[in-house]
């Protein structure tokens, strides 16, 4: 009984494993194809194992943004530079698209003005969208010119239409005077087509005229009135010599303040500061340290003092040409030496001569200021 219930087991199991197929068999048939079992697989060449991979088509972006388009982020076309934006980039006008740049530049009218006030990075990305190199543009301006070059562009297609109807209508004309003047009419209507013809180059002609008389007209109306300015300025200039003849003192008050202006001390209190300062700056004569005017006052009388004194020794210097005297200029032999040439230090002109040298005349050096020296 035992033994009968075994063999029945086994050969269930056995049936089984015929069936369903062993984890070797299993592993055979997975493996490789020639295996052997009830679930056998033969790969074919017609259909592949693996399923291919998808290909992805081009990755379409915003061009300022960068961001992709999907069903929130519309993709729209500008209508003047032809990229594509988002709807966040770009501006719905007259049932047109534009994107910011292009919208920003169409906002100036393309004035010069308005152009410069935008930002570099707006101009460079206006030039970049229509494929324009800025690689040369080191300045602002730069920029600009560059746009107002090629503002065309964006609109090629209104340039494209007037350009076509201007040289269809020049072309129309061209035809139609060309067919008027080589064209010869029947003998019936020649006697009416040479009257119309001659009324309208009588009318032309009439018009022309009318037009360069009225040029001349206006050209020799325009050189009377110039040479009207002209003889108007030459009055005034003379005029105003007359009134400078007549009155030396005016250009005297027009021109710098001087120490030969002065004809006595007292009028050097009624100076004002500005011509104080002027006459000490002429003479060389430092007012650096002045802070009141009763200073720079002392200073120009002391100035105007010494200059008398040296106009009264040259009068009576030039009674003793003959003797020798060291304490003349170098330079003209006529003024005292009063003035030091810096950096070196030399005293061997005067002031005069001293503002006029560029070097100085003992040991070559370049002379940096002249100063004017008071004696002791």
């Amino acid at each position: 009984m035992k033994a009968g219930a075994t063999s029945m087991w086994a050969s269930c199991c056995g049936l089984l494993n015929e069936v369903m197929g062993t984890g070797a068999v299993r592993g055979q048939q997975a493996g490789f194809p020639g295996s052997t079992g009830p679930f056998r697989f033969t790969p074919s060449s017609d259909f592949p194992t693996y399923p291919p991979a998808a290909t992805e088509g081009p990755n379409i972006v915003c061009k300022a943004c960068g961001l992709s388009f999907s069903v929130f982020r519309k993709k729209h076309v500008c209508c003047d530079c032809k990229k594509d934006f988002c709807s966040l980039c770009s501006v719905s006008q007259e049932n047109l698209r534009r994107c910011s740049t292009c919208h920003l530049l169409q906002e100036t009218a393309f004035q010069r003005p308005q152009l410069m006030r935008l930002k570099v990075k707006d101009l460079r990305q206006y030039l970049l969208l229509r494929n324009i190199p800025t690689d040369t543009c080191r300045e602002k301006e730069d920029l600009v010119d560059l746009v107002l070059c090629h503002r065309g562009l964006g609109s090629g297609d209104d340039l494209d239409s007037s350009s076509l109807n201007s040289s269809r209508s020049q072309t129309s004309s061209f035809f139609t005077q060309s067919l008027f003047s080589n064209y010869t009419p029947p003998s019936a209507t020649v006697s009416s087509f040479q009257g119309e013809l001659m009324d309208r180059d009588g009318a032309f002609r009439s018009e022309v005229l009318a037009q360069v008389q009225s040029e001349i007209a206006s050209a020799n109306t325009d050189d009377d009135d110039d040479d009207d300015d002209d003889d108007d300025d030459d009055e005034d200039d003379d005029d105003e010599q007359e009134e400078e003849e007549q009155n030396p003192g005016l250009s005297k008050k027009k021109a710098r303040a001087s120490l030969s202006d002065l004809s006595s001390l007292e009028e050097v209190e009624g100076m004002s500061v500005r011509q104080l300062k002027e006459i000490l700056a002429r003479n060389f004569v430092n007012y650096s340290g002045c802070c009141e005017k009763w200073e720079l006052v002392e200073k120009v009388n002391r100035l105007y003092k010494e200059n008398e004194e040296n106009q009264k020794s040259y009068g009576e210097r030039m009674q003793l040409q003959d003797e020798e005297d060291d304490s003349l200029c170098r330079i003209c032999m006529d003024a005292v030496i009063d003035c030091v040439l810096l950096e070196c230090g030399h005293m061997v002109t005067c002031t005069k001569c001293g503002k006029r040298m560029s070097e100085c005349p003992i040991c070559r050096q370049y002379v940096v200021r002249a100063v004017h020296v008071f004696k002791s």
